[in-house]
């Protein structure tokens, strides 16, 4: 049985995060803002909560007490971390350096998994696919540069570390889709299913040889197409014209990407892209039924 903090525990998948380790038979702090809604955690034995902010050094310290592990997913996500450098770096970098400072006072044995993003390659259209951790990052906006800081604070540190730089997210739920789509028609884009993120920051804790190492975490060969075709199984699921669609027109940061050790190390590539289109199909029929 392992003692895990994880950070941005309330969620959408933080709180699915805490439930798989309290499955496990392990116990969780969950840690997030006061007002974040932790109704779905507070029913569940062996999970501490925690309401705090990270970028207080001392709530911190008293979260990393006694854990064995480290899940870092708290983070200002875009848009809002666009909205203010300075505010996205006081939480996504100070944040990052309050957890590594809280490590090394409590002995420096807990191991960290930070949630990383392949939005720190930048656009990377113009070159070969997949791309492999080895590739240059360039950040294109304020949150990459925020993680592409935070990921040379870990690996200047003496403390046990995985990073996982995790492709855009699925969620095979009854959601209004982005207008436009943040990539061209013509894109390579391959995203993931949130369950399978789940299973990847979980093995990351569990599984010994992930220690040390930086993976892409997505959603694997299947989910490598174009972002014509992504929008296209996207609509057709939720039975909506895909006439409508419109692109970026201009590329971002989305590519194909080198997932082989990853996957190798933590098995979590567990949904293929048809079958996530046909979750979302089911889950549109209920939303509209």
């Amino acid at each position: 049985m392992k003692t895990v903090l994880v950070t941005g525990g309330a969620g959408s998948v933080g709180c699915q995060l805490v439930t798989t380790f309290v499955q496990h038979g392990d116990r969780v702090r969950a840690f997030d803002l006061p007002f974040c809604d932790f109704s779905l955690l507070e029913s569940l034995s062996d999970v501490e909560i925690i309401k705090g902010d990270i970028t207080d050094a001392e709530t911190v310290q008293a979260a990393v007490r006694g854990v064995d592990a480290v899940v870092h997913l708290a983070a200002l996500l875009p848009p809002a971390s666009e909205r203010d450098r300075a505010r996205t770096f006081e939480v996504n970098v100070g944040g990052t350096e309050n957890l590594l400072k809280a490590i090394e006072r409590d002995g420096g044995q807990a191991h960290l998994v930070f949630s990383s993003s392949i939005s720190t390659y930048g656009d990377t259209t113009a070159g070969d696919s997949p791309i492999r951790v080895s590739h240059p990052q360039h950040a294109l906006d304020i949150y990459a540069e925020s993680k592409i800081v935070s990921e040379r604070l870990l690996r200047a540190s003496e403390i046990s570390y995985t990073i996982l730089r995790i492709a855009g997210i699925s969620v095979p739920e009854f959601l209004e889709p982005p207008d436009p789509w943040p990539f061209m028609a013509d894109q390579r884009v391959e995203f993931i299913n949130r369950e399978d993120v789940i299973v990847a920051l979980f093995a990351s804790v569990q599984q010994e040889e992930a220690r040390g190492e930086i993976f892409n975490i997505a959603g694997g060969p299947s989910w490598q197409v174009t972002g014509h075709e992504y929008a296209k199984g996207i609509y057709e699921a939720m039975d909506i014209p895909i006439e409508i669609a419109s692109y970026a027109t201009s590329p971002g940061w989305l590519d194909w990407y080198d997932t082989s050790e990853s996957q190798a190390a933590l098995g979590y590539q567990r949904t293929l892209f048809p079958r996530f289109l046909e979750l979302l199909r089911k889950a549109t029929e209920a939303a509209l039924a």
